[in-house]
């Protein structure tokens, strides 16, 4: 791997993963294991992480070990029991990915091949900000799993040395991914076998080398401790719930309908997804490409990419129910395959290119015979060196920044809106002074520069950093209420809820305490709460039953008075009477005095 594009990639790509991990609240699902692993730390049950929103059932929809990585650091203080501890290992699982990315791109066709395709992962908006490589969901170490098993197979396959070592770090990374989300990882083995098939020397090696995969299956069975626990506390529970409900019934049917999506769903979402880089028609045309020659050249490499690519997103289209980020570990092949068009280009758009500048230079040379001895001289060529740094910065400055205008005063000298004119001053000045290599090289580099989606990733870094964190907020206010209340005057939060509470709000507010939850209360008790100065208390009450309190009878509704302030929270209304209003928008809004 080339050091310095391998300096630009932890730069640009995998250092910006840990901004901003705490500038947005929890979302649905990582509120859930969060929740998970927040009473891991509570109760010290880490063989039975709960299931939100309750504090006694145990969750078994996943093996728990992303849990157990979390909450480790933080019951260690070595990480903030915050989001961004919650987040950290998750940024650093999709940073170690990238850098497998660059690698195996590195194999394929060269770093380039490797940037590229760590570029466009990073400007995949859905990857980053959607249930993606920086919030604390099951993604991230998957994504590793699938990168980090490619590339130790790939070395293992080139008869490299330490092939023990990377075929035991293959099974370690099936392993990361089988304990993290199951069968979700089970695409791993499924392409890494098509390629031994596809290949007799693989085959042959895996036969000559089978106390080195019989060691790889001992990496293997370390998953079986935690099931055979499992088994044994819960039974058929276990399978129940990990196997029919959330593994058959999501692929045969749906457990939520709006999950139910057409077979070409994952193709349409990744298309979309790739329009803001607008490189998105690489990726058809370099996975073409890329299968196209990995066949004629029987590259492993190149076979294994491909397989990666097309047959579990094939497979996962066969099933009903659809999320996108079902196919983020899918994601880094097609990139890939993307990056190798452009080391293509890279490689042979120089040589073409040099050739016809030559062409135009001997044209030139028959009918001023006098013009190679004129052009070599060191004031043509110092010209054309100005004409061509000039060219070549004003390219550069435009695919970065935008127009570039150079006034004197209030006299515009230069302007320069676009790549078009830079390019022929630059071709024209290394044509007449000679220097078609220099040109060619000059000029393949300021298309790829021109072509570089700066603005999306431009753009993508202040999203890193962007601030909403409402739910948030509402909690540590309330609880800042709390604590400046006397301890016997602490009145808790009061829930109004059917049993069905939104993750993010049970997860913000369950630390406020006591904590209680009532399904139905009478009118009277929402009264007592939120006008009885003597009772007042936070109350989180359902939009429909709030509604429906307030319709009640005219008497009442006189005599209530005006509504306390308030915080609408997806189906929820927090409302915040007595010193709780401090909490509201509209206490944040007077002016400081």
């Amino acid at each position: 791997m080339s050091r310095p594009w391998l300096a630009l990639v932890l730069i640009l790509f995998c250092l910006p993963l840990f901004v901003g991990l705490r500038s947005l609240d929890l979302e649905t699902d990582e509120a859930i294991y969060s929740f998970a692993v927040d009473r891991i730390l509570a109760d010290g049950e880490w063989m039975q992480p709960k299931s939100s929103p309750s504090h006694t059932v145990v969750f078994l929809e996943k093996p728990p070990l992303k849990f157990w990585i979390v909450a480790a650091p933080i019951k260690a203080g070595l990480l903030p029991d915050d989001e961004f501890g919650l987040r950290f290992w998750d940024s650093l699982f999709g940073a170690v990915s990238f850098l497998y990315v660059f690698a195996i791109g590195s194999r394929l066709a060269g770093p380039i091949c490797g940037a590229v395709a760590v570029l466009l992962l990073f400007l995949h908006g859905p990857l980053l900000f959607e249930h993606g490589l920086r919030t604390n969901n099951m993604e991230a170490p998957l994504f590793l799993c699938y990168c980090g098993g490619v590339y130790h197979f790939l070395q293992w396959a080139s008869n490299t040395r330490r092939k023990t070592t990377h075929a035991l770090a293959t099974g370690a990374y099936f392993a990361l991914g089988f304990l993290t989300k199951f069968v979700a990882a089970a695409f791993l083995p499924l392409v890494l076998g098509l390629t031994v098939l596809a290949f007799r020397r693989l085959r042959m090696r895996i036969l000559s080398e089978r106390a080195t995969w019989t060691a790889v299956g001992l990496v293997l069975a370390l998953t079986l401790p935690w099931f055979a626990y499992a088994q044994w506390k819960f039974g058929s529970l276990l399978w129940e719930t990990m196997l029919a409900e959330h593994v058959y019934a999501r692929f045969t049917t749906a457990l939520n309908q709006m999950h139910v999506q057409p077979w070409h769903y994952y193709v349409d979402s990744m298309w979309h997804a790739l329009e803001p880089s607008g490189l998105r028609w690489l990726v058809p045309t370099g996975l073409v490409t890329l299968i196209v020659l990995s066949i004629r050249r029987r590259s492993v490499d190149g076979i294994l990419v491909s397989l990666w690519a097309t047959v579990p997103i094939a497979l996962i289209s066969l099933g009903s129910s659809k999320l996108y980020h079902y196919a983020y570990p899918f994601l880094p092949p097609l990139m890939l395959a993307a990056g190798y068009l452009v080391a293509l280009i890279v490689m042979l758009a120089p040589v073409v290119v040099r050739k016809l500048l030559d062409a135009i230079d001997d044209a030139i040379a028959r009918m001023a015979p006098a013009w190679p001895r004129a052009a070599s001289q060191p004031a043509v060529r110092a010209l054309s060196g100005i004409v061509m740094a000039t060219a070549a910065i004003a390219v550069l400055w435009t695919a970065a920044f935008g127009d570039m205008r150079v006034a004197i005063g209030r006299n515009l000298v230069f302007k320069n809106t676009g790549a078009v004119r830079p390019m022929i001053a630059l071709a024209a000045a290394g044509v007449l002074s000679r220097r078609s290599l220099q040109s060619a090289f000059m000029l393949v580099a300021m298309t790829l520069a021109w072509w570089t989606p700066i603005h999306a990733y431009r753009d993508t870094i202040p999203a890193l950093r962007a601030e909403k964190h409402p739910l948030r907020d509402a909690s540590a206010c309330v609880s800042r209420v709390e604590q400046s209340l006397p301890p016997e005057s602490r009145p808790g939060l009061f829930v109004d809820s059917d049993g069905s509470i939104w993750h993010p709000i049970n997860f913000y507010f369950q630390r406020i305490q006591p904590w209680t939850e009532q399904r139905t209360p009478a009118p009277e008790t929402l009264d007592r709460y939120l006008h009885d100065p003597a009772s007042f208390r936070p109350s989180l009450v359902q939009d429909d039953r709030y509604h429906a309190y307030l319709r009640g009878p005219e008497e009442a509704r006189f005599n209530r008075g005006i509504s306390p302030p308030m915080i609408p929270m997806l189906d929820y209304t927090l409302l915040l009477p007595g010193p709780y209003r401090a909490c509201s928008p509209e206490s944040r809004l007077q002016p400081v005095r």
